[in-house]
């Protein structure tokens, strides 16, 4: 087999529910990730930025300060789990489609496979004999 059909086992076995992807999205987000978007965050910080300027502008300083506070609670409450939620999207359909960005995510921390008992960490754990014990296949040496 090839890691392209490991890969799609992987995906298998998660769509059929046989095992679990754990994603610590803290440590996801990394600039080499292929989950993350960082455009996704900067509109949080520059409305915050801009509309607290345009505000404190416009009305007082006070409003401008309060408006960019309450963006700010808004990303702490509202937009990481929006943001996590679109990156376990685009974990299993993107990265999960494609064996380079697989293999360029898994060798960032964050990862894990999980299958009863045996968990597979990335970047120190082969998901590729995580693979061939999904698919019962044995290891060769």
């Amino acid at each position: 087999m090839e890691d392209k059909d490991y890969l799609a086992a992987l995906r298998q076995a998660l769509d059929d529910g046989r095992i679990k992807l754990e994603m610590d999205c803290a440590k996801l987000d990394h600039l080499d990730s292929p989950v993350l978007v960082q455009a996704e965050k900067a509109w949080w910080v520059f409305g915050g930025l801009f509309g607290g300027l345009g505000l404190g502008y416009a009305l007082d300083w006070h409003y401008g300060v309060g408006f960019a506070l309450l963006v700010a609670i808004g990303y702490f409450f509202v937009g990481r789990r929006v943001m996590n939620e679109r990156m376990r999207k685009r974990m299993r359909s993107l990265v999960m489609e494609d064996v380079a960005l697989w293999r360029k995510q898994w060798r960032l921390k964050g990862l894990a496979l999980v299958l009863g008992e045996a968990r597979c960490e990335s970047p120190d754990g082969s998901w590729i004999r995580f693979a061939m014990h999904v698919t019962d296949e044995t290891p060769q040496a």
